[in-house]
């Protein structure tokens, strides 16, 4: 059931919207929108707040899709109010990565550089491949709208760590190259590659709501777990 209330850390970005437009659509509570002070200007149907300590009655778990330090900011808020959330944002450093680490023995933290069933899906096959054919020399290719901060996306460093850990090898080994283009919202292609033939496993996202829901499905499972550090596969196992 969709019964934790849903606050959005990022609430008028990009994907804080179109976590929005889809909860309406699809029974999900989202009660709380969390931005910066000069954009709370705006209308909205939800309560706006520049900080989620100030309202912490009014929401269960907390969605973040944010920046890296802000994220890191409202994990810190998320610990001290022993609010679940679940984090689609990327771009984190290692450091920032061990903060995350640090508060998920607080809190239960949901981590997924990639919200789509469908590219979990693939990391399953893309892990197979790589034990299979370990021969074939593996690359990344990554395309997403031309306003994405980080490069290589979270997502290509996923599937790069999936054929790290599938090889024991280290992820930095694996080719990746970023392209950012107008209008592009996420094409993956993993590239394996003999002198014979050639097998590419290939994602494209025609929009945000595939993103959007895997972030509020998630906030509804996250908000019923003990403390702890999950992730996508996490949450496709244990409800599959």
């Amino acid at each position: 059931m969709n019964d934790s209330k849903i606050a959005i850390n990022g609430f008028f970005g990009r994907m804080g919207q179109s976590i929005f437009k889809l909860s309406k659509k699809n029974n999900f509570k989202v009660t709380v929108g969390c931005d910066k002070q000069e954009k709370l200007s705006q209308e909205s149907e939800v309560l706006l707040l520049s900080s989620l300590s100030s309202n912490p009655d009014s929401f269960d778990v907390v969605i973040d899709f944010s920046l890296p330090e802000p994220s890191i900011n409202v994990v810190k808020v998320c610990e001290a109010l022993s609010k679940p959330i679940t984090i689609g944002t990327t771009g984190f450093n290692r450091t920032q990565k061990d903060q995350l680490l640090a508060a998920s023995k607080n809190i239960p933290l949901l981590f997924a550089p990639n919200m789509s069933l469908g590219v979990n899906a693939t990391l399953k096959s893309i892990s197979e491949l790589s034990k299979l054919l370990l021969n074939y020399k593996v690359s990344i290719e990554e395309t997403h709208h031309k306003n994405k901060i980080d490069s290589p996306s979270g997502t290509a460093l996923k599937i790069a760590e999936v054929v790290a850990e599938a090889r024991g090898i280290n992820p930095e080994k694996i080719d990746i190259k970023s392209f950012r283009e107008d209008g592009e919202i996420g094409v993956h292609k993993t590239i394996f590659k003999s002198n014979d033939d050639e097998i590419i496993i290939y994602h494209n996202a025609y929009n945000r709501e595939i993103f959007a829901l895997g972030a509020l499905e998630t906030s509804q499972w996250i908000a019923k777990q003990k403390p702890g550090f999950y992730t996508y596969k996490d949450y496709m196992e244990d409800v599959s």
